[in-house]
Formats: C-alpha cells, structure tokens, sequence
C-alpha cells in the first residue's frame, strides 16, 4: 500500500513546485511579491488534500473531489472567514462578499498600470485561478496519469506576462519551470513510449508555432491596467490615462495623410454621462444598418454654417482598440478590415470583431467652421438632456463658474470665458501635483481639489471645463482620442503627413450650439490649440473667437493664422507609452478571445491522445514491475483492441481474446507476423504467472515488449482513419470518465 502510494506522493510534491515556480513569474505585472504567499498556500492545501485522500480512498475520483472542496475551503478561509461558519465553511453571505472582491479586483486590473498593486480582489482572483489549475494538474497527473498534459496550464501560467506586454518575459521562470516539468514527465517510471514523447513534441511544437501567431500584436514599452480592453467594454475610457502620463517612453501610435491645413484631432468615442460621480460613455446601440460607408449626419449641424470637405489616410501601428480613430465629424471611411459601425449621436465608430492594430484606411471629413457670430446668435440649450447637472455636484463648482464668466450673456461667451480663464497662466500643467495632492481622477469628487490646486493634466481640465459649462446650462460631453501629433512633412500645396505617438493621447471638452452642433474646446494649457472661429464675410479680418495663450516653450513654435491657430509640433499632452487609448498591453476583448479560443481547441484535440498515451504508459510500467501483470495486459489489450474498433468484450477470457487478436492480425500477415509471435508469447507469459511455481515465473522485460509489439502491430493492421479515431477520440476514455464498462484505474 505504502509503495504504490509513493509515487503520487512524489508527483504531488513535483506539482507544487512546478506550480510555485510558474506564478513567480507574475512578480513582473504584479507589484510587490506579496500576493504570492497566499497564492502558494492555496496550491499547497489542494495537492495536499488530493494527496491525503488518495493515500486512505480507492475511488479514482475521490482526490479530485476533495482538491475542490479544498479550494472552496481555503479561499473562504482566506478571504471571506467573517462571513463564513467557522471562518471557513461558505455560507450565502460568504458567497455575496467574495463576488464583491472578484468585482473590486477586475475593477482594480481596469484601472492600475503595470506593475499593478495587488489588492484584496486582484489576490482572490489570482488565488482562484491557481486552485481550478492545482485541480486540473493534479487531476491529469494523478487520476488519468497523464502527467505531459499539466504542461499546458504551466505554460499558460509562464506566458501571461508576455501576453500583456511583450517584453514582460522571465526567461529564468521559464527556464525552471520546463525542469520542473522535465521531471514530472520523467518521474512516473523508468521507460517513456515513443507514442508520449511523439505527441508531447508535437503539442510544443504547435504552441511555439502557433501561440505568437494567434496572440494579438503588443508594443513594447510601458503598459497599463487593462488598456483598450477598458474602453471595449464601455468602462470609462480616461480612468487609467493619469498613471499611463506618468510614464516615461513613447511609441508610435499611427501616422496618417490629410489634404487640411492644419494636422487633426483624431476622436476615438466621448463621455456623455455620469455612472455616479464618474464620466462614461453611453453604452454602444450598434445598428447592423449603421455601415460607415456613410456615416449619419453631425447632430446639430444645419447648411447655415459653413464646411469643407478633408480626405484623411490613417495608418494605425501599436493603438489597439475597438474604437476607430478618425476627424470628427466624419461622413465616410473605406479600407478599414472587419465590421464596423457608427452610434448615434457620437458618431463614434466601433468594432465587434476587431481591432485597430495594423489598419489602414480613408476617412472623408467636414471642417466645420462656424462664425462667432453664429456661435453667439445660437442662444441656450438648457433643455438638452447633456446639460443637465450631475447630482451631488460640490457647489463650490458652480459658483467659480459662475464668478469666472462674469457678465458674459451668451453662452458661447461663456465657453470662451471658462477656456482662457484654464489657459490664461493661472493653471499649471502637471501629471504629478494630483497624486501628491490626492485628487489623481475624472470623477466629480476630484473637481474641486483641482480647481483649488490649479494643477493637473488633460482629464481634469476637460472634465472640469465640461462640468463648469453645465452648471451654466451649456450641453457638454468629454471626447477621447488623439491630438493631432506632430508635422513630419509640410503638404507644400499637397497632403501633409503627420506622426501621432501615444505621447498624443488627450482628453477635451466639447459643448452644445443650436444649428452648429458639438464644438470642440482645449483648457488644457500649452497643449493642443485652441479652435479660432472667423468673424462672418465683411465684418473684419480680426476673429473674435479665443486665441491661443499658452506661453511657449520648447517645443512650442506656433505661429498664427487669420482663421485657426496652427497645430504645434510635440503636442502630446504626456510622456507616455501606453494608456487607455493605445493598449500596448492589452488586445480588445474579441482577440483576445478569438486567440483563447483557437488555443482551447488545439487543446482539446491533443488532450485525448496524450491522456490515453499516458495510461497507456502507466499500465506497460506495472507490467514491467510485476504489478498485477495478467491484469494490466488484458485491460489494455481489451482497450486499445476497442479503441481501434476491434469487439473485444469484457466477458472474453484471455484465450478467446488472444483468438480474437490473432484473426485480426492474420488479415495483414506481412507486417504483423512479429505482433501474431508476440502475442502467443504473451498467452503463455501470463498463463506461467497464473499458474507455474515461482522459479518460472514471467520475465517482466518480455512481458512489456510483447504487449508493446502486439499493439503496435494492431495499429498496423487498421485503416488510417480508426487509428486516427483511436488516437484522438478513443471511446474507452469516455468508458473510464464515466465509470462504465469496468474500466480499471491505471
């Protein structure tokens, strides 16, 4: 009892390694090291608890019932013990709190940057998922001997950092995790079949072929929480922009052609209401009849106001989203791979299958030049919904909007009030004073401390500008999306060609104007430019539409124009590599699904082969040790014989089931004469076991090698597709899932 149980112990004890081994190579998206204790401590309890009872129970599927109730104890244990009985049996309360850590910790993962912090929620969901792979790895080891298979998880554990951003890879992880695994493989007995290493090689080779491949493309450089896959599932697209400024290098977003000019701001999707105290988006309404060939007409937008029409080619490199970047507004796009759609109201352009990465495409465009005179005759729109206040709105915001625009009568006054009072030199530019200050966010509760602060970064002037403008009764809406990035090559009378890095990614209020529609507005000082609107035809050369008044720098060389300011060369308003707009880090939802999903199935095709492989090698292995010999020979002899079609019944004693063989042998004598040997040698080898005194007793070597050479010999003897059946889709494995037929436990 003791002997035979050694080996699982020991193989127990290998899978814990190889599992501790494999999440420390976490420690490169996961800040700290922390996190890894408890996550080692879940793994250790399952293979433990499967150990124990597969030491003291004979059913095969005992140890894996109580892994799974060990995990389920442990997690309870660990995190959610004051809403459990006894601190660790679940209740239905306990139930309610870890759904709320596992929505906190994928909130979390939304917002962080990588290396993100490991919260109580990101460490149960980190926890969860080691317990389901402990179960798995011990399962296959273990209950199917199949011990190659737990590769697949381990690998999946190894590459996670690459996944996220490519060069997040620990090649010394790697490295001592395949030794790990080399003896798991190993480990089990002294011989492996030719059929187990073929079909292991062959997994290997297809996942480091087909892996890169089906992964979606990243960018190196820096990286953030979840990227664009924040923005796909319509959770607030500028929630993660704020830590994405703080980083340090940049990486070329998209290049694009436009006959305009000026460069263009590059509109991805706009927020347009609160989900409490936050900025969202409005959840996506994708008509199938919405085809961007031609787009739906700008709201608001009347012939009184004057346009031109701008062709504009895009080339995207590393931005991955599911929005598609384009000149607001747009009337038409061509070119662009997969299905898209545009939403009402935003005209935002939107994917359900794919992304932006590696696009290229056309967009036709208007530039919409309304006169300041239109702008000022336009009147109020206070019964727009979008002009509604949010509640629980600090009036401390209401009263400084209302002080700064001061006698100001129309309402596009009062938008150029609000702009120059952000960019007049009493604000400063800062990704850092927010998070030294606390008020690092886009929501409501961050207005206040930033106006107090006069400091911040893209998202609080146009968060602050566009709450402002609604307290005075103006519609408002945040768009998100690129600014127009820098001029590589003037157009000279022809189109110009403008470099757009993830330096470009910003943030910007829009407002409301009868007749005119949504008109974009820049706080932001020295970023960007502010729009300059002509005065109507025989009024004066001078505008009387804001100017541009940020102080120059650097990289500041405007100079002006008579009807809009020039666009400035470096305007990203950060220093960044990645954020929620250009997810270098992370692929949209549907890749990233697509590429798990054509994984899984190459999973599931070498999965039944490398199962039956493995009992397959266990059984030769007892038989080669004198383990119940005449059993395991007949098992498997009755097994592959069923898996490759052959009616060999449970009922037929080893005589008639060694007649049964020898006729189906005899149908291709040339090449299975050998096997129609071994297999008579085989009959009197276990007859001897059965019956001769223990001086003749069977020669284990001889045994192994004939039931080896008889089914190879099988194998010869069946069409090509029933050995392929045989391989890929045996029926006896489904007979021992099951527990019917007999089948006995390798």
């Amino acid at each position: 009892m003791r002997e035979q149980a050694a080996t699982p112990v020991r193989m127990s004890a290998l899978l814990v390694l190889a599992l501790a081994v494999a999440i420390t190579g976490l420690h490169s998206v996961l800040a700290d090291i922390g996190w890894w204790f408890p996550a080692f401590g879940v793994a250790f309890v399952v293979f433990a608890a499967a150990a124990v009872a597969r030491f003291y129970l004979r059913t095969r599927w005992a140890p894996t019932v109580a892994a799974i109730v060990a995990a389920v104890l442990v997690l309870t244990l660990l995190f959610s013990a004051n809403a459990s009985f006894l601190g660790f049996i679940p209740t239905g309360d306990t139930v309610a709190q870890l759904s709320k850590l596992v929505a906190a910790g994928n909130d979390s993962i939304a917002r962080q940057t990588i290396p993100a912090f490991a919260t109580s929620g990101i460490e149960l969901l980190v926890c969860a998922t080691v317990a389901g792979i402990a179960v798995f790895m011990d399962a296959v080891a273990n209950w199917f001997h199949a011990p190659a298979l737990v590769g697949v998880p381990l690998l999946v554990v190894v590459v996670v950092p690459s996944i996220i951003v490519a060069n997040l890879n620990d090649g010394l992880t790697f490295e001592l995790t395949a030794i790990v695994y080399l003896f798991i493989v190993l480990g089990r007995g002294r011989r492996i079949q030719p059929s187990v290493a073929v079909t292991a090689g062959v997994v290997a080779v297809l996942g480091a072929l087909v892996v890169p491949v089906i992964l979606p493309s990243v960018a190196p450089g820096g990286s953030t929480g979840s990227g664009i896959g924040a923005l796909a599932s319509t959770v607030n697209p500028i929630i993660n922009l704020g830590n994405d400024l703080r980083n340090s290098d940049a990486s070329a977003a998209l290049q694009y052609t436009t006959t305009s000019s000026t460069g263009e701001y590059l509109q991805l999707t706009t927020l347009d209401n609160f989900v409490g105290k936050q900025w969202a988006p409005e959840t996506p309404q994708l008509k199938p009849s919405h085809t961007i060939t031609a787009v739906g007409d700008p709201p608001g937008l009347t012939a009184a106001v004057d346009s031109s029409n701008v062709s504009t080619s895009i080339e995207v490199f590393s931005a991955s989203s599911t929005w598609l970047p384009v000149p607001y507004p747009e009337v038409s796009v061509s070119g662009v791979k997969g299905t898209w759609l545009w939403q009402d109201g935003s005209l935002a352009i939107r994917s359900t299958n794919s992304t932006t990465v590696g696009q290229q495409y056309s967009v036709n465009s208007l530039d919409v030049e309304p006169t300041t005179q239109q702008l000022e005759a336009a009147g109020t729109s206070r019964s727009n919904p979008l002009a509604k206040v949010p509640a629980g709105l600090n009036p401390i915001i209401a009263a400084t909007a209302k002080k700064v625009v001061g006698k100001a009568k129309t309402d596009f006054d009062k938008a150029v009030a609000l702009q120059d009072w952000f960019r007049g030199g009493t604000f400063t530019y800062s990704t850092k004073a927010p998070v030294t200050k606390g008020y690092d966010g886009s929501g409501l509760d961050e207005i206040v401390p930033f106006l107090k602060a006069k400091e911040g970064y893209c998202v609080h002037f146009a968060t602050a500008m566009a709450v402002m403008a609604r307290t005075l009764g103006i519609p408002s809406r945040v768009a998100v999306g690129y600014l127009p990035g820098k001029l590589t090559h003037p157009n000279g009378g022809k189109v110009a060609v403008y470099q757009v890095s993830s330096s470009d990614q910003h943030a910007w209020p829009e407002l409301y104007f009868k007749g005119i529609g949504w008109v974009r507005f820049e706080p932001t000082p020295s970023k960007g430019f502010e729009p300059n609107f002509p005065t109507a035809p025989g009024l004066g050369a001078s505008t009387t539409g804001p100017t541009d008044t940020s102080t120059t720098t650097p990289t500041d060389t405007s100079t002006t124009t008579p009807t809009r300011a020039p666009k400035l060369p470096n305007q990203g308003d950060d220093k960044t590599s990645t954020s929620a707009l250009d997810s270098s880090a992370a692929a949209s939802p549907a890749a990233g699904f697509g590429s798990l999903g054509v994984l899984a199935v190459l999973i599931l095709l070498a999965a039944p082969a490398v199962v039956r492989a493995g009992i397959r090698r266990r059984r030769v292995d007892r038989v080669r040790q004198g383990i119940d010999p005449d059993g395991w020979v007949w098992q498997e002899l009755r097994e592959s014989s069923r898996d490759l079609g052959i009616d060999a019944r449970e009922t037929m004693t080893p005589a008639e089931l060694v007649l049964l063989l020898d006729t189906y042998l005899n149908r291709t004598p040339a090449r299975t004469s050998a096997a129609r040997d071994a297999l008579a040698d085989l009959l009197g080898l276990v007859e001897d076991e059965a019956y001769a005194p223990p001086a003749y007793r069977y020669n284990g070597e001889r045994m192994a090698d004939d039931l080896l050479l008889v089914l190879r010999g099988l194998r010869a003897a069946t069409p090509a597709g029933k050995r392929f059946a045989a391989t890929f889709a045996a029926p006896t494995l489904v007979d021992r899932v099951l527990g019917r037929n007999g089948a006995a436990t390798a």
